[in-house]
């Protein structure tokens, strides 16, 4: 997970691409709109595969490598935190008991309440625990709306953008 260089989405998805030259970082919607093909760097083999374990450590990509957060057919709701405290109350358990429940700290069911994106493995026991759904079908590009970022600074899109405008 990073930000993208383009937009300046933060906790994203990104690969590295070429852009006239440049390599940049950029999330696959920016890539996708700007005709963006990632770079594919070749993965150097070793000359005995004997010495080569396939298992472990963060290089293997098994079913934890999947982030269902952004999933072409699904999309975490964007109310989840919201969902999650109305499921929590109609069961009538409290937050720690929520977290026993489903065998995480009580900071994680608090953060999740607050709308801060839980883990994948998270929103599943979530989903099974209170028997509500929070990966709903992903809406059309030109639907979403993007929140004002605050404090954001000027972003590689922005500066493009801007310098579009001028000509």
């Amino acid at each position: 997970m990073g930000s993208c260089e383009i937009c300046g989405s933060s906790k994203v998805s990104t690969k590295r691409a070429s852009s006239n030259g440049r390599d940049i970082v950029a999330c696959e919607r920016c890539m996708k709109a700007a005709g963006l093909k990632p770079n594919i760097t070749g993965i150097p083999q070793a000359s005995n595969p004997g010495n080569v374990r396939g298992f472990g450590g963060y290089g293997g990509m098994g079913r934890a490598g999947k982030d269902i957060m952004v999933r072409e057919e699904k999309e975490l709701a964007p109310d989840f935190g919201s969902r999650v405290i109305e499921a929590r109350r109609n069961r009538g358990i409290d937050q720690r008991e929520l977290a026993r429940g489903i065998s995480e700290r009580v900071n994680i069911i608090q953060r999740v309440e607050r709308g801060q994106h839980p883990g994948d493995s998270v929103i599943r026991k979530l989903e099974r625990f209170l028997d509500i759904e929070l990966m709903v079908a992903r809406t059309k590009d030109e639907d979403r709306q993007v929140r004002p970022g605050g404090g954001k600074s000027m972003t590689l899109g922005d500066f493009i953008q801007d310098a579009l405008r001028k000509d």
